[in-house]
């Protein structure tokens, strides 16, 4: 998950908060002391953190509301003004269907432009546009060469000159050579700059003059903690910034700083990277994002999700699931399906999974082939009913399997935690634990909607 020690101290404020037979005065104080850990933890700005946390109190302090009605309030409060804080809401698409569009993307060297170019590149290719790489990177080695391999891999064509030293004469002639050629979405990359370097800076301004891009993009490293917010101040003045693109965002504790970048640019975040590879890329929608964090479950996507991937779900089989009555090789099947989906830990995360197990973390799926070889070696009371499984019978199965102890012991590790999380995912339906009129957020009718859904099964 990304920001998972964010999430996870964010997912604990607020079931202490759901916990609570009252919320009172002492019980705010405590939310937001655990709120200021959290994000300051995270590396997001002081003065941010202290605004949003004090808006937070005032609201909580002064509503009067009927006490029933207080936990659902005071969680809806946190996360509004976490949304706020990553600009309020996703970037409007400034992409004309029809007509040639250019993306300018700029910032800092190292801060992963050239990669996350080829991650938009086949983001909106898949959306059937004709899209094509621009390289005007004249002071790198390599620049030119590293955007054609990426491009290649993806199979878009790339622009650029590597015999020209000027960039905005690689800009203006390339671009005119990919609209002639029927492109319909030109993506360039710039030289990587720091916010000191003014030719470098002067040099992005006249690109920006000369290209007419109908958006320009600030790349912001997700390691750079809060000197990301002097980074997109300085970008947001010298350039008309149109939104922001997060990456580095997998394995980062500083990440709440890069994403606070929004306030400073006065733009909003337009997708995350999540990891280095081409696939390792995510839309990004705040509601959802926050709702990730605060263990609120993202029943909508995920069911998307599985829809887009057409994946023939067995009724039988998922209505053991969802009441936690699963054997292992229903587990096995469903984990061999989920790959068609997406990681597990992201699966787990649009089902609320914000504090997810640690024998959960490690993707299940990347141990499937030795779990039919175990499934194989087990009888049919044994899969059915694990926990009879002891030491004498793991001796006789990892000797019939030819597969070692520690593979047997987290299979059942990860059966036992994956059987907690959904009684808790259900019970959390079946209470309602959402909230009430937040699009997105599974509570009262929808979570009672949803219930019915599952009924069905």
């Amino acid at each position: 998950m990304v920001l998972e020690k964010l999430g996870r101290s964010l997912d604990n404020a607020i079931r202490k908060i759901r916990r609570l037979p009252t919320v009172d005065k002492d019980a705010i104080n405590a939310l937001i002391q655990d709120l200021q850990r959290a994000l300051l933890s995270s590396d997001v700005r002081v003065e941010l953190v202290f605004e949003m946390t004090e808006n937070i109190r005032k609201e909580a302090m002064n509503t009067k509301l009927q006490k029933a009605r207080r936990k659902d309030f005071v969680v809806k409060l946190v996360h509004d003004e976490l949304i706020k804080l990553l600009g309020g809401k996703p970037a409007p698409i400034r992409i004309k269907p029809g007509k040639k569009n250019v993306i300018l993307l700029v910032g800092i060297q190292g801060s992963g432009k050239t990669t996350t170019i080829a991650k938009i590149a086949k983001y909106y290719k898949s959306k059937g546009y004709k899209v094509a790489t621009l390289t005007t990177d004249t002071w790198r080695p390599g620049a030119y060469e590293q955007l054609v391999q990426l491009s290649e891999q993806i199979g878009v064509n790339c622009y650029g000159n590597p015999n020209e030293k000027n960039a905005i004469k690689i800009a203006i002639q390339e671009t005119k050579r990919a609209i002639n050629d029927g492109i319909d979405i030109i993506i360039a990359d710039t030289a990587g700059r720091h916010k000191e370097e003014k030719e470098l800076m002067k040099e992005m301004a006249i690109l920006e003059d000369k290209l007419k891009p109908n958006e320009i993009i600030l790349i912001i490293d997700g390691t750079l903690g809060q000197q990301a917010f002097n980074q997109a101040e300085a970008f947001a003045q010298t350039t008309n910034l149109g939104s922001i693109i997060v990456t580095k965002l997998d394995g980062t504790a500083k990440g709440g700083g890069a994403l606070s970048a929004c306030v400073a640019a006065n733009v909003g975040i337009r997708f995350i990277g999540i990891g280095e590879k081409i696939d390792d890329f995510e839309e990004f929608e705040p509601t959802k994002f926050i709702g990730s964090l605060l263990g609120i479950p993202d029943i909508k996507s995920l069911v998307q999700k599985v829809q887009d991937a057409e994946i023939d779900i067995d009724p039988e089989t998922l209505r053991r699931m969802v009441h936690g009555k699963f054997t292992l090789e229903d587990l096995y099947l469903q984990l061999k399906s989920i790959k068609k989906v997406g990681k597990f830990k992201q699966i787990l995360a649009m089902m609320g999974g914000g504090n997810i197990p640690d024998a959960l973390k490690e993707d299940a799926e990347a141990n499937l082939a030795k779990w039919e070889v175990v499934l194989g070696s087990m009888t049919k009371l044994e899969k059915e009913s694990p926990k009879i499984i002891k030491k004498t019978r793991k001796r006789r199965i990892s000797i019939g399997s030819g597969v070692e102890y520690s593979v047997i012991n987290k299979m059942l590790d990860q059966y036992n935690q994956m059987k907690k999380f959904m009684k808790r995912f259900i019970q959390m339906q079946k209470k309602g634990k959402g909230i009430p009129g937040m699009p997105g957020i599974p509570g009262g009718k929808a979570a009672g909607d949803f219930m019915k859904k599952l009924g069905k099964f």
